[in-house]
């Protein structure tokens, strides 16, 4: 039987900023940072995670950086990459890939487990965000789908 998430919750809510470039105090390198993870998060945040299998607590500390929901062009009826309905969903899916050897190590799961649970648990933010079902559910089949194809050898840290 497939995991299920049951539930996620994040406490407290988290508070983004967007990160603003100033020409004239910012150098080069703090610019391109910048303009490549435009979001911030202002609080340290916990992310509850609870399936048919196991419960997890992840936290997200403050002043962590992601670059919002990487939507390609082609699936622009889904929504824009740094549209608001999407922030949270792309905050916790960014922090759990970039942190996935800490978080999944001794969680006695294989690498497809670890690599469908960040999306399943994306899919739920974005549904608790009050996202449509159906869009929701394209995300994050689109999300693991480019994980297990072209972002595959990211995961090879955990085998």
């Amino acid at each position: 039987m497939k995991e299920k998430v049951l539930l996620v919750d994040l406490k407290p809510s988290p508070r983004v900023k967007i990160r603003v470039i100033d020409e004239h105090l910012d150098d080069d390198l703090t610019i391109k940072s910048k303009k490549k993870y435009p979001f911030q998060l202002l609080n340290d945040v916990c992310v509850f995670i609870v399936t048919s299998e196991r419960s997890l607590q992840v936290d997200i500390p403050k002043q962590y950086v992601w670059n919002g929901a990487d939507i390609p062009k082609t699936l622009f009826w889904v929504g824009q990459s740094k549209d608001n309905n999407y922030l949270v969903a792309s905050m916790v899916h960014d922090y759990l890939l970039q942190f996935k050897e800490k978080i999944f190590k001794d969680k006695n799961m294989t690498v497809k487990e670890c690599r469908r649970l960040t999306s399943l648990v994306f899919r739920e933010i974005l549904k608790n965000q009050k996202t449509n079902v159906i869009k929701a559910n394209v995300m994050a089949w689109a999300v693991d789908v480019f994980q297990a194809t072209i972002n595959r050898k990211q995961w090879e840290c955990l085998k």
